[in-house]
């Protein structure tokens, strides 16, 4: 899977989190049923000052590698952290340099895809903050296209 390097400033997100792992199928346990919920209670729009109509989803706090815990949020990249809602969080993302994959084929199979072929891969990854960015034409049926930004070590 070919991706391409980009070097991007600090960012803002707000959004819900979980912890959960890739361990013992947990991540497949825990984020069906926080996508449903995010869905259900309409949390997107109550996401103050969002830059876009892109959906995020942040890998971060991770307590060692992709087989460790860490902190999974759905949410949106804001102008500033000012206005955190009642039972969301708020992060300030670092400038990085991030290796950028966009998933091709049948959604959810081409993320599980997408993700294996980075994990097994050789890219020197920082797990400080990843991101999956679900833009505003995304559908699961007709436009699955994903991208998912890996933040590199050392650049």
């Amino acid at each position: 899977m070919n991706y391409n390097k980009e070097t991007q400033g600090k960012k803002f997100v707000i959004g819900v989190a979980i912890k959960t792992s890739n361990q013992n199928g947990q991540f497949q346990k825990d984020v069906p049923p926080f996508w449903e919920k995010f869905y259900r209670e309409n949390t997107v729009e109550k996401i103050p000052r969002r830059k876009n109509k892109n959906l995020l989803a942040v890998y971060t706090d991770y307590e060692g590698d992709h087989t460790n815990p860490f902190t999974y949020i759905i949410g949106c990249e804001v102008a500033d952290l000012s206005a955190v809602p009642e039972g969301m969080v708020g992060i300030e993302v670092a400038p990085a340099t991030y290796a950028i994959f966009t998933t091709k084929g049948a959604f959810p199979e081409c993320m599980g895809q997408a993700w294996h072929t980075i994990w097994h891969s050789h890219i020197e990854r920082s797990y400080i903050t990843d991101f999956e960015i679900y833009g505003p034409d995304f559908n699961p049926q007709t436009k699955p296209e994903v991208k998912i930004e890996i933040s590199l070590k050392g650049e």
